[in-house]
């Protein structure tokens, strides 16, 4: 069962949060700089994904780990789209054999949802099992479970029900709704 059926949609509401006083931008961050000029960004456009980093910062907490990449508290990353960009792409990640059928941003063993369909928008990536991801998005969306093989996602409401059980890895769901979902067991 499709999770367009077993539910009901996903937006980046990025353009709604409180951006901070944050006054770095990728530039000026150990390493990030690389990444940016490796990724043909401007000046501007670096300020841009930074001025969304810190606004998710904000938002969640913890660490910025690449130029587009932060390591959430419960474990899990966001990964933002660049600046023109609609799919988000992993800037500091080596070269790796991976499945081709998943999303170049979601390696081998990670669970990933995306804040909108076709695998675009910004990506909350889980590689470990021991703390569920929490969705903050409402509307359409996508998911890819390129977890081990024959893992199996599952996927609770804000009262803790389950509503949706994924087929074992891998499997995907290109236009999908994340509204009544409130967080994601990935394993």
């Amino acid at each position: 069962m499709r999770l367009a059926v077993a539910m009901a949609s996903s937006t980046v509401l990025l353009a709604g949060t409180t951006f901070g006083a944050h006054t770095a931008t990728a530039l000026d961050q150990p390493g990030f700089d690389a990444q940016v000029r490796k990724a043909g960004l401007s000046s501007a456009q670096a300020e841009v994904l930074q001025a969304r980093v810190d606004a998710e910062l904000d938002r969640f907490g913890g660490t910025q780990t690449a130029a587009n990449e932060i390591r959430l508290p419960d474990g899990s990353e966001l990964l933002l789209p660049l600046p023109g960009e609609a799919h988000a792409r992993d800037l500091d990640a080596p070269a790796r054999v991976r499945d081709q059928r998943a999303p170049s941003s979601c390696g081998s063993y990670t669970f990933c949802a995306y804040s909108g369909t076709n695998f675009t928008g910004t990506v909350k990536r889980q590689r470990l099992c021991s703390e569920p991801i929490s969705i903050v998005w409402n509307g359409p969306g996508s998911w890819s479970n390129n977890q081990s093989s024959g893992t199996r996602a599952r996927m609770y409401n804000g009262s803790g029900r389950l509503i949706y059980t994924t087929p074992g890895a891998y499997s995907e769901d290109r236009n999908g709704d994340w509204t009544p979902v409130a967080r994601v067991d990935a394993c």
